[in-house]
């Protein structure tokens, strides 16, 4: 009788974290906002370089509806979780890619940042808004 009351605690137990788990939701998205549509430019830097380093200039624009296209030939779509900028589509050699970039406010201009996947590596990227 204690080892079936004891097996029903446990099977309760595995029930309720099995709920919890299955029941998380990713953070809300929120519509595109204005702040972020129009031409961005910055630069992306290699990190972890041995004696040269990779850098390429970029220019992405984002439309109203949350679509970009970037200098490099990647596009595909945009959304914001807080104060994150997730980026999703397909790079010019048809690769997936899927980057989330921080955004800040700056004394000269707000600028999304992050890591990514570059062609020579991982790269640091920062970008402001020229218009």
């Amino acid at each position: 009788m204690r080892r079936r009351a004891l097996s029903l605690v446990v099977f309760a137990l595995s029930l309720s974290l099995a709920a919890c788990a299955g029941g998380s939701k990713p953070p809300a998205q929120a519509p595109h906002p204005s702040w972020l549509t129009g031409t961005w430019q910055g630069s992306a830097w290699e990190v972890g370089a041995g004696k040269t380093q990779g850098q390429a200039d970029l220019t992405m624009t984002f439309a109203d509806n949350g679509t970009w296209k970037a200098s490099t030939g990647a596009s595909g779509t945009s959304w914001v979780v807080g104060d994150r900028v997730v980026l999703e589509g397909v790079a010019s050699d048809g690769a997936k890619i899927r980057y989330t970039l921080k955004e800040r406010e700056r004394t000269d201009g707000r600028e999304v940042w992050g890591i990514v996947e570059a062609s020579f590596g991982a790269a640091a990227v920062s970008l402001k808004r020229i218009r």
